[in-house]
């Protein structure tokens, strides 16, 4: 009988764990990206702000481990695409997009839905906050081109992003 009793309290408490280190996961911020930032905040999608700030504070810590341009392979970057450095300021910007360019794609959509970082410890709510307020503003300070110029931006570069 009290080998039965341990069989049936071993899934129990593992249950609880889960749901005690659940509950341990930070609150991830509400918003969406959307490429709005405020005049003042636009220098947060500058390349000084991703090498001072982000690149040290959050993509170090939480990617590095895969996503930097160090590691190679298949196994090192452990299946990490090779296209996405987060220690290279236009590889790490080519994953900014909004929620109407593409749902479901983007640098913000793994880290608020929590598949990213795959593991260690999980970014703070504030560690995250800045990965939106980035991705905002590097939009903004950064327009992608349609070439027709319904966005307001410049495409007289003859640069065409429409396939965003």
């Amino acid at each position: 009988m009290q080998g039965t009793a341990k069989l049936l309290l071993a899934p129990l408490l593992a249950l609880v764990l889960l749901g005690a280190v659940a509950a341990c996961d930070p609150a991830v911020p509400e918003g969406k990206v959307t490429g709005d930032c405020d005049e003042p905040d636009l220098p947060k999608g500058g390349l000084a702000y991703f090498t001072d700030t982000m690149m040290p504070q959050v993509f170090e810590p939480y990617c590095s481990y895969c996503h930097w341009s160090d590691k190679t392979g298949e196994v090192e970057r452990k299946g990490a695409p090779a296209s996405l450095n987060y220690n290279d300021f236009e590889s790490a910007t080519s994953r900014n997009v909004t929620a109407e360019q593409i749902a479901g794609y983007g640098t913000w959509v793994r880290m608020a839905d929590r598949t990213m970082p795959p593991m260690g410890r999980a970014p703070s709510t504030e560690e995250l906050q800045m990965v939106l307020d980035w991705i905002n503003c590097e939009i903004a300070a950064n327009p992608r081109g349609d070439d027709d110029d319904s966005a307001g931006d410049d495409d007289s570069a003859g640069d065409d992003d429409s396939a965003l």
